[in-house]
């Protein structure tokens, strides 16, 4: 009894039904009260707020208290499924029923973690995808993605199944459409043509046409090793030409922007938001400073990090590759720091990072950034975090290919766009060339110019070192070319901080 209100207090025992038809929780078997309880916990374990936590409570009260039996002998797709229909006859109104709903898809989401039970397959809408096609060229559709899907990570597959289809059923659909397909031999060229025509009219920008053409020649690839009869002249096809895409990194007064809006959001005095910019500084610290990709982030698990020797394994990444990347100690007390709040492994899986009790979706990382971007005026996608760091590192004098290892490029020339393309490294590749013109023509002999940018005492240092120089003297040099990259380095890490 409070001392206050001289009242007992409250317990969902005392709480009556609004249908009658629903078993009080007084009234339940006690592993149901026990499941119930759990159930609110992992709720509050996943960071939701105690509002939401209230409102799925009372779903999960109501489907419970009409289902008969024991929790572990209600099925989480067919029961609940009743449970919903049972609430749209209440009459309720559609903004209540959609709050019901939302508690029901949660309680379903515990009762596949509390018995193992592992999500339903989503389905495909093939009949929408390939709309037109004839069937049996749907067939072999579905026969070279579920070769594909071989390849694929077993939370990628839905995702990865919808992209291959966004790059081939649309060239498809339109052969279909334009001319009588009849065999793989009457996917020709000239239909192609008449395809990209289309698409240029509609200002399709080439690299997505590009995109359509590499998925199209790729499933008749497929055909073709699988001794099919495909017109060879189609998988001559060659792709438009296009530019070389330039990297974009981010200012790097855009970035500080972003990490202090971030810190603010991580002292602020409501508890979900303090979460949120918690998790989002770890992820953004990795990206930012040691190259993750956004796919890297969210297929991390705890058993990943070496703490002793501040390193992150990377297994299994773009082309199926392993890496090492490194840490530094400001990504090190941001990733303790989310750890500290991230949850019970009882309630979770391994994952490092983790939203509502499940790995981050594809969208999460963009979706943040956006809303941080909308706060401080700047826009800055995931990727553009890795291109920054890549930019970072070679205008602080990183050699190719360390980065290129650090990044995980599979062909060197990635790495060099970035080195053909920002301040720093061609700052320095210029005054280590222009010093020995310089020379030649005896240019400021007579004076003393003030050098002090770091691009420039390297090219300095590098100068020389072209001379006829002893043992000791190559080391001095080396200590100080060692030293002035150092500096650097440190200097470029304080302004972003």
């Amino acid at each position: 009894m409070s001392e206050k209100t001289r009242q007992r207090a409250f317990h969902f025992k005392n709480i009556i039904p609004p249908d009658p038809e629903a078993v009080p929780f007084g009234e339940w078997p006690v592993p149901n009260r026990n499941f119930y309880k759990a159930f609110r916990r992992w709720l509050q374990k996943g960071g939701y707020s105690e509002n939401s936590v209230n409102l799925y409570s009372v779903a999960a009260r109501t489907a419970l208290g009409y289902l008969p039996g024991l929790y572990w002998q209600i099925d989480p797709e067919k029961d609940l499924e009743k449970v919903k229909k049972r609430i749209a006859e209440r009459g309720l109104s559609e903004s209540t029923q959609h709050e019901y709903h939302k508690g029901l898809l949660k309680l379903a989401e515990y009762f596949r973690h509390k018995l193992n039970k592992p999500y339903p397959p989503r389905p495909i809408n093939w009949a929408y995808h390939l709309k037109g096609v004839p069937d049996w060229l749907c067939d072999h559709v579905k026969e070279y993605i579920h070769h594909r899907r071989k390849e694929w990570r077993p939370e990628d597959k839905h995702r990865r199944t919808l992209d291959v289809l966004g790059h081939l059923a649309p060239t498809l659909r339109f052969m279909a459409e334009t001319a009588q397909i009849n065999t793989l031999e009457d996917l020709d060229p000239l239909l192609w043509f008449d395809y990209l025509e289309l698409r240029l009219a509609a200002g399709i920008n080439p690299n997505t046409i590009n995109c359509h053409l590499f998925g199209f020649k790729r499933f008749l690839h497929y055909l073709d090793e699988s001794d099919k009869p495909v017109c060879q002249r189609t998988l001559l096809i060659k792709p438009l030409t296009v530019g070389g895409r330039v990297p974009k990194d981010v200012p790097i007064e855009q970035l500080q922007n972003l990490l202090a809006e971030i810190e603010d959001q991580a002292a602020h005095k409501h508890a979900s938001n303090r979460r949120m910019a918690i998790l989002d500084r770890a992820w953004v610290h990795l990206m930012l400073y040691s190259g993750l990709r956004t796919c890297e982030v969210r297929q991390m698990q705890l058993k990943d990090i070496n703490w002793e020797s501040q390193r992150i394994r990377i297994e299994a990444s773009k082309g199926f590759n392993d890496r090492m990347v490194f840490m530094n100690t400001i990504t090190i007390d941001a990733l303790e720091k989310w750890l500290e709040i991230r949850g019970d492994a009882e309630y979770l899986t391994d994952h490092v990072f983790l939203y509502r009790h499940k790995p981050l979706s594809q969208r999460y990382c963009q979706v943040r950034l956006s809303t941080y971007g909308k706060r401080t005026g700047n826009h800055i996608s995931p990727h553009q975090l890795r291109h920054s760091c890549a930019t970072l590192l070679l205008n602080a004098g990183a050699p190719i290919v360390t980065v290129q290892t650090l990044l995980g490029h599979k062909k060197i020339d990635t790495t060099m766009g970035y080195a053909r393309l920002y301040d720093g490294t061609v700052a320095s590749d210029y005054y280590r060339a222009m010093g020995q013109i310089e020379r030649l023509f005896n240019v400021n002999s007579d004076g003393y110019t003030s050098v002090t940018d770091p691009a420039e005492l390297i090219a300095l240092v590098d100068s020389l070192s072209v001379g006829t120089l002893n043992d000791n003297q190559r080391k001095t040099l080396s200590s100080l070319r060692s030293g002035i990259l150092s500096l650097q380095t440190a200097t470029i890490m304080e302004i972003i901080v």
